[in-house]
């Protein structure tokens, strides 16, 4: 138990910690779009359209080429990169006989593409089929296929444990971030830290708990 806590406890917080590095690298990124963005607006403004419609076309175009490299790198690649370090340490963590990384995969990969869909489009709908599929993949990881259907027959005790696995996911991932925002401030960056560490490893006992009692 000790030594699986161990384990456990170092995989989730490399996990947390890699990614709120993302997502403060991803901050500044979408600051450096947004500022560039500005400068060709300013530059629009200069211009006069009518006179020199080579260049007003050109910078268009310069804009519509940022734009789409701003959706692709927000909405492709930094989910893309967040999925693989989720596969590969939520992956180790509950990594146990009969484990498979396939199945992992694809057990994952659909609620990850209605949650990045949702953040994309604003959509109601698709955030509550991001709440369903991902409630799946929570069972799924404790239960084979077969046995899915306990996903709805034991809805009213596996559905608290699935909302407890996401609201401790999400406190960690924002205690390290704001932790960040305060880091020229020592005593508020050293105190926040430690609470996101404290709840890091109070998530790792939760899913040995979790592994040994749905198993």
């Amino acid at each position: 138990m000790k030594r699986n806590l161990i384990k456990t406890f170092f995989l989730d917080l490399t996990y947390f910690l890699l990614l709120t590095i993302i997502l403060i690298l991803t901050k500044i990124k979408i600051n450096e779009f947004l500022a560039r963005l500005q400068t060709y607006g300013s530059q629009l403004n200069i211009i006069n359209i009518n006179q020199n419609t080579q260049e007003t076309q050109s910078l268009l175009s310069q804009i519509s080429s940022l734009t789409n490299k701003a959706y692709v790198f927000l909405f492709i690649v930094v989910p893309l990169i967040i999925f693989i370090l989720y596969i590969i340490f939520q992956g180790l963590t509950f990594k146990r006989e009969k484990f498979s990384f396939k199945n992992f995969i694809l057990t994952n990969l659909v609620p990850f593409i209605f949650l990045t869909l949702a953040l994309f489009l604003f959509n109601t709908y698709l955030f509550i089929l991001f709440i369903i599929t991902s409630y799946l993949a929570f069972v799924l990881y404790f239960y084979n296929l077969k046995k899915l259907k306990i996903a709805l027959t034991k809805v009213y005790k596996l559905f608290p444990f699935y909302l407890i696995y996401i609201v401790l996911s999400i406190l960690i991932t924002g205690f390290f971030y704001l932790s960040y925002t305060r880091i020229y401030i020592s005593t508020d960056f050293i105190w926040i830290f430690l609470f996101g560490i404290l709840l890091n490893l109070l998530f790792s006992y939760y899913k040995i708990y979790l592994i040994k009692s749905l198993d």
